[in-house]
């Protein structure tokens, strides 16, 4: 796959990732000043692009094999910070894409790529002074095979509302919708908790990541996280030639999810720019085909290695 096209599907798939970065910089105490447009100063325009690996394993639907797949990940995300609203709530515009490609052994039943294109409308304001909220809107289009069609259209919501328990605890709860979906992925609870258990230290759960962290320093941090990879994808044609009495796998939807399990380690070499590299084993991977009542499972976990660049302007 050429370099170009493998990065340009990328222009924002990591905003479900970075939601609590892109919150936390947001504060009420503007006492800084605002930067350009009245947005808060110490919120600025964002891009992050990611690409990782997932090893090979071998499938299994219905007790039988169904052959390999390895997995290539690429995403970015655009966010732009809006002037805020009503003195305490704060808008941000997101553009997100993501790509996977599979290499898998012929007669695999899943196709060669998924991706996923969306523009998203956030916002994250103050209740009182111990509640928080922040919800998002993102229309977009999700499709697996080579291009984007209407029947990939749909419609994500997010929204947590937190509450703080003190300088050091804050937990909060919510959920994640996938108007695409149709399985477990249409629907998501959300429970969140960030704790900071003493200097440097932190404890948090979210979606898609939980972990802790540590940071020795201000420009650098290591981590311990478990993170998801979850994605709906409508499928235009059947993936394979399909035999008599086999199930269809065409016009249907596709709801992919995977696990992962590592450290990572984050540099910042500027207090705007950021590197990760993560690294560690993926123990489930599955492939749900639900309204066809086909599932592809994972035989074995496999490695994993990701690389991320955040640059903050």
């Amino acid at each position: 796959m050429p370099l170009l096209r493998s990065a340009l599907p990328c222009l924002a798939a990591a905003l479900f990732a970075a939601l609590p970065a892109l919150a936390q910089p947001v504060t009420g105490n503007t006492g800084s000043g605002s930067a350009p447009g009245g947005r808060p100063a110490n919120s600025r325009i964002g891009l992050t692009v990611e690409a990782g690996f997932n090893g090979r394993v071998d499938l299994k639907a219905a007790g039988l094999a169904a052959g390999d797949m390895a997995v290539t990940q690429t995403s970015a995300k655009l966010s732009v910070p809006l002037p805020p609203v009503g003195g305490g709530w704060f808008p941000l515009l997101s553009l997100r894409y993501r790509h996977h490609e599979l290499d898998s052994a012929a007669g695999t039943p899943l196709p060669q790529h998924f991706q996923a294109l969306s523009a998203g409308l956030g916002l994250f304001g103050y209740l009182n002074s111990d509640w928080t909220l922040f919800a998002s809107v993102s229309p977009g289009v999700a499709n697996a095979g080579s291009g984007f069609t209407s029947k990939g259209m749909s419609v994500g919501v997010i929204a947590v509302a937190s509450r703080k328990f003190g300088n050091d605890f804050s937990a909060g709860a919510g959920f994640v919708f996938d108007s695409l979906a149709r399985g477990s992925g249409r629907l998501i609870p959300v429970a969140t908790f960030d704790w900071s258990p003493g200097p440097g230290w932190k404890v948090w759960v979210g979606y898609p990541r939980t972990g802790v962290s540590w940071e020795p320093s201000q420009g650098l941090k290591a981590e311990l996280v478990a993170e998801g990879d979850f994605g709906s994808f409508y499928v235009t044609e059947d993936p394979r030639t399909p035999r008599p009495g086999q199930v269809r796998l065409d016009r249907t939807r596709l709801e992919y999810r995977a696990v992962r399990v590592g450290p990572a380690v984050t540099w910042k070499p500027d207090p705007l720019v950021s590197v990760r590299l993560g690294a560690g084993v993926v123990p489930m991977v599955r492939a749900d085909y639900e309204a066809r009542n086909y599932e592809l499972r994972s035989e074995q976990a496999t490695g994993f290695a990701s690389l991320e660049l955040d640059w903050r302007f």
